[in-house]
């Protein structure tokens, strides 16, 4: 949960796998962007002894040769901490997502020691999702004046065993090209792929509120499967969430450069 000290030590954790894949820091020479969050003691339950905590954003980059360009791959690593005194793990919602964004560094960055890419690839684990998407709002606020061009893929529950087909969230018009083409992306990888609409917020939309062009890869069946004691690392396929990473792999090797304004 926010703010807990299995917050903090995730935090640690993941800057410490991107330092060790050679991602590059991106704000004040560090892989934490702080920002200021209200952190409850329980979540969904007011509280007189709510807090305003120093949080952080995990964040690294891969460098392209356009600096004015970027692609930002993100998913939250935050959860929800204990309901009626049983622990939410969160494997699906999002520890899924979370190493699928390092399977994606680890598999771009070797990629860029070959050949470098046309943008910058930013990596980002959010903090604060499930309270209200602060730490994409607060990502979005700092990072959207350093690029001309920017958008964003969001990952968040993927992999389910009984999760269903891949489906993709937020399909407004700001975002429609980028739905197409990642749409085409995940069939031509022959993943199978619902149209159904997943309601329910994500950190898509910290950067559809300022008009920056994001979708959110998500289980079509998520919403039976979250939030719940059973959302444990059993409920997982690994191999389905490694064909999802490898498909956007894909996706940003075939779009390197791509506006989708």
């Amino acid at each position: 949960m926010i703010g807990s000290k299995g917050n903090k030590k995730a935090e640690e954790y993941i800057a410490n796998i991107y330092k060790n894949l050679g991602l590059s820091p991106m704000f004040n020479n560090s892989y934490y962007e702080k920002y200021y969050q209200e952190v409850i003691p329980i979540y969904g339950e007011s509280s007189n002894t709510i807090k305003t905590e120093t949080v952080n954003n995990i964040v690294g980059v891969i460098k392209g040769n356009d600096s004015k360009k970027a692609v930002v791959i993100s998913a939250h690593f935050d959860h929800i901490g204990y309901i009626n005194g049983k622990i939410i793990r969160g494997a699906l919602d999002n520890a899924s997502g979370t190493s699928a964004i390092i399977e994606i560094a680890k598999v771009l960055k070797e990629k860029s020691c070959k050949k470098a890419f046309n943008m910058d690839i930013i990596i980002c684990a959010f903090n604060g999702e499930e309270e209200g998407q602060q730490g994409s709002r607060a990502f979005v606020h700092d990072v959207e004046s350093l690029y001309d061009n920017i958008y964003n893929i969001n990952i968040d529950s993927i992999g389910a065993k009984e999760g269903g087909e891949l489906t993709l969230k937020y399909k407004i018009k700001i975002s429609s090209k980028l739905y197409t083409a990642m749409k085409t992306t995940i069939k031509n990888d022959n993943i199978k792929f619902s149209e159904s609409s997943v309601e329910g917020a994500t950190d898509s939309n910290s950067f559809q509120y300022q008009n920056i062009p994001s979708i959110s890869l998500v289980d079509e069946n998520v919403k039976t499967l979250v939030h719940k004691p059973t959302d444990t690392p059993e409920i997982l396929d690994y191999e389905k969430i490694k064909i999802i990473s490898d498909c956007i792999c894909d996706f940003v090797q075939k779009n390197d450069g791509m506006i989708f304004k």
